[in-house]
């Protein structure tokens, strides 16, 4: 069985509590000396991602380990996950605090947060939607409405789907490349796509991480193909000839006869948007090289 490398440390570096603690926490690994250095290796790439988070935790104090292994293992988790992985942390926690923002129009209304997180100010005036033009909310300093429509989600399922797929490969791209680049990569995507799909549909009910999470996509299947021996840029195939299958059947409009509109200009602008990225911008986060 293929494993990976998770360590590759000095002699002098005492591993036995750390090794007693990847024991109590059932994470199979075999450790060995090469060239004077101290080798651990695990049986798949999450399993040496974890051990390294959980390492350096260990070794600047986060992470406390007693003698006999035993650890708060959800305080750990949580702690580990913020510090390796801070923007995608970021970003479902501010999906999840604007969710109820569009619970109000369950009951045909627009509620007190909604407009504040649209692409324009929207109101309703006798049944009519009423919004103003772009140019002259970005002329009063609203720039952060470029941004926050990716934060709208119209139900649990359209955040958990979107969350599902941020997280996976925002999670890639955060190890690979660095929490600065992520960053920068969901910012671009999310100012231009939302600007598409306004511009094109003058639509401002519209939002979800549905963009951005197509461009992260885009990102690693493309990066994927200039860095082939790093496992963290590595996409099935087939899932990437899925995901361009779907989206093909959204953009058919068959969603909408269902009553369930899409904003297909940002989806095919993030995707587009993330896979010329990674074509011309591949940094490398050396943390964890």
């Amino acid at each position: 069985m293929d494993t990976v490398r998770a360590l590759n440390i000095g002699a002098e570096i005492d591993l036995a509590m750390f090794c007693a603690y990847l024991a109590n926490q059932r994470v199979p690994y075999r450790v060995f000396e090469e060239r004077g250095r101290q080798v651990l290796e695990v049986a798949s790439q999450i399993d040496a991602e974890r051990v390294r988070a959980d390492f350096e935790a260990w070794r600047d104090g986060r992470l406390r380990i007693e003698r006999a292994g035993r650890v708060p293992r959800r305080r750990i988790a949580w702690r580990a996950m913020v510090s390796t992985y801070p923007v995608v942390v970021g970003m479902m926690a501010l999906a999840i605090m604007c969710l109820p923002a569009t619970w109000p129009l369950d009951g045909n209304r627009l509620g007190p947060v909604l407009p504040w997180l649209t692409i324009v100010p929207v109101s309703e005036m006798g049944g009519d939607l009423q919004f103003e033009s772009l140019e002259r909310v970005l002329a009063s300093g609203q720039w952060w409405r470029l941004v926050t429509p990716i934060f709208i989600h119209f139900g649990v399922v359209h955040l958990a789907f979107n969350a599902a797929v941020v997280v996976e490969f925002g999670r890639r791209i955060e190890r690979g490349a660095g929490s600065l680049a992520l960053l920068l990569l969901t910012l671009s995507i999310a100012i231009v796509s939302d600007v598409a799909q306004f511009a094109l549909t003058h639509a401002p009910l519209f939002g979800g991480l549905s963009g951005v999470a197509y461009g992260l996509v885009a990102y690693v299947v493309v990066r994927g193909r200039f860095d082939r021996g790093e496992r963290v840029w590595y996409v099935n195939p087939s899932f990437a000839i899925a995901v361009v299958a779907m989206l093909l059947v959204m953009s058919s409009g068959v969603t909408e006869w269902f009553g369930l509109h899409i904003a297909n200009t940002a989806h095919w602008v993030g995707l587009a948007l993330g896979g010329a990225a990674a074509c011309v911008w591949r940094p490398r986060n050396e943390r964890h090289v």
